[in-house]
């Protein structure tokens, strides 16, 4: 599964690399809206089977995002990843692919707390009497929500 996904998000990023070229002079609003268009939709809808990769395939999903974004913001390849990643949210509003697993996670999460799906409202409560009786310095992501 993931190499299909790899291999979709590879092909519109070759797109996308063409069309950050000068000669087309098109501006970062429309390359950023691209890129969540063309790769965001893929890891966005891949969402339910993405959230249980291992930390590695995440990363390989990261590294194609991240030549996206060299390539919009004409960037160094050199350039550190924690800048690379600042730049793609200051100015394209793009989070990690870790991050934006993460968020839509909690929205899913949310959702089905608000419409009482039995299955979530059920795992939600399982959670928090979990840690009803110890002291939480760090909670998680479930129980932070409620």
């Amino acid at each position: 599964m993931i190499e299909e996904i790899k291999e979709r998000c590879n092909s519109r990023l070759n797109l996308i690399k063409i069309l950050s070229n000068k000669k087309w002079d098109l501006d970062l609003n429309t390359l950023g809206n691209l890129y969540k268009s063309l790769i965001g939709s893929i890891l966005d809808y891949s969402f339910p089977c993405l959230s249980s990769l291992t930390e590695t395939n995440i990363k390989r999903l990261e590294v194609i995002q991240n030549s996206a974004v060299r390539s919009i913001l004409k960037l160094r390849y050199d350039t550190p990843s924690y800048i690379l990643h600042n730049e793609a949210y200051n100015k394209l509003k793009l989070l990690t692919v870790s991050n934006r697993l993460f968020e839509l996670s909690e929205r899913y999460v949310r959702a089905g707390q608000s419409h009482s799906v039995p299955l979530t409202v059920r795992l939600v409560e399982e959670n928090n009497k979990g840690f009803e009786s110890r002291y939480i310095e760090y909670p998680t992501p479930l129980f932070i929500l409620f």
